[in-house]
């Protein structure tokens, strides 16, 4: 491992109190926690990658994930292991550009869309946030469909059964896992 990754993800635990025998002492899921986080660092090709799972760990811990949950801080943390840099900043931007649900109403019933004027058109909250999302990731709208296919292996995204498998949405999951794709956290 990168020793630079290392000793800076070690201060900055150890700036929060946490020293690697505390963690010993903590919890054999906090000790694990740690053990993986350092081995995602291992694996994070960017400064921002490697900050964005330093401010994970730091939000984890803080909040009480993991060591009230550490199953679940290790699944996020896998899921953001997985994803590059740009793919999480694609999730971001196609949030704030206002990309639905699967399971929300509009979305799941597509037909009521064309009886009530007041449900907003999925077709049309997918298309404003590929073209908000294409404008801020600056790629083209036709590698950033490339590029939500890729995405759709980590079951943040998917289609919904009840539209062509050319249009994704957000799944449940994403909304699960939303806090930890705020701006804020990493850094952008």
């Amino acid at each position: 491992m990168n020793k630079n990754k290392e000793e800076s993800l070690l201060s900055k635990l150890e700036l929060d109190g946490i020293t690697i025998s505390e963690a010993k002492i903590q919890s054999p899921g906090y000790l694990s926690s740690v053990i993986r986080t350092i081995e995602a660092l291992e694996r994070a090709s960017t400064i921002e990658k490697v900050n964005m799972l330093k401010e994970l760990f730091i939000l984890g811990d803080s909040t009480g994930l993991i060591e009230k949950r550490p199953d679940f801080y290790q699944e996020i943390l896998s899921i953001f292991s997985e994803l590059s840099y740009r793919e999480i900043l694609i999730l971001f931007y196609l949030n704030e550009g206002g990309l639905p649900y699967t399971d929300d109403l509009h979305v799941k019933e597509p037909e009521r869309v064309a009886d009530d004027d007041s449900l907003p058109n999925p077709q049309e909250q997918y298309e404003e946030a590929i073209q908000y999302c294409a404008y801020q990731v600056t790629v083209n709208s036709d590698v950033l469909g490339a590029l939500l296919g890729r995405l759709s292996r980590t079951g943040l995204i998917g289609n919904a059964p009840e539209w062509t498998s050319l249009v994704y949405f957000f799944t449940p999951l994403y909304r699960d896992l939303k806090q930890f794709f705020a701006k804020e956290f990493h850094g952008t």
